[in-house]
């Protein structure tokens, strides 16, 4: 299930109309069908921290994981990115990472996004590689 189907569930679970979000979020309703259809698979994190607390739900969860605990151990982690909607649902899924700030997904490329989360990655798996017991 896409982030966008996952959206769309949570809606209608909540029974929240588009209407709804779409004021909430100070959007068009032709975005919010465009973020639950996946249109848009670069949803602005401060857009997908609204939509959480719209439907009284987790990030991880909003993001299909079923556990709050994020895995960080090597052999968890994917090897690296090969497309942005992938790069950006492993940044997503870290709150850590958005609270640091200082980039803007917005304003990246999907190229640079690409290359931010494999960037990322490199660095979780040289910690985790140093702190295996």
């Amino acid at each position: 299930m896409t982030i966008g189907e996952r959206i769309k569930a949570k809606r209608k679970e909540k029974n929240i109309s588009v209407e709804y979000v779409a004021k909430a979020l100070g959007v068009s309703v032709s975005t919010v069908y465009r973020y639950e259809d996946s249109t848009i698979e670069k949803i602005p994190i401060k857009v997908f921290d609204k939509l959480c607390q719209i439907f009284e739900t987790s990030a991880s969860e909003l993001m299909g994981n079923d556990s709050m605990v994020q895995k960080t151990a090597d052999s968890e982690l994917p090897r690296e990115f090969e497309n942005a909607q992938d790069a950006m649902e492993f940044m997503l899924k870290m709150p850590t990472l958005a609270a640091f700030g200082g980039y803007n997904p917005d304003e990246m490329s999907e190229e640079t996004i690409v290359e931010f989360a494999n960037e990322i990655l490199q660095q979780l798996k040289l910690v985790s590689y140093k702190y295996k017991r």
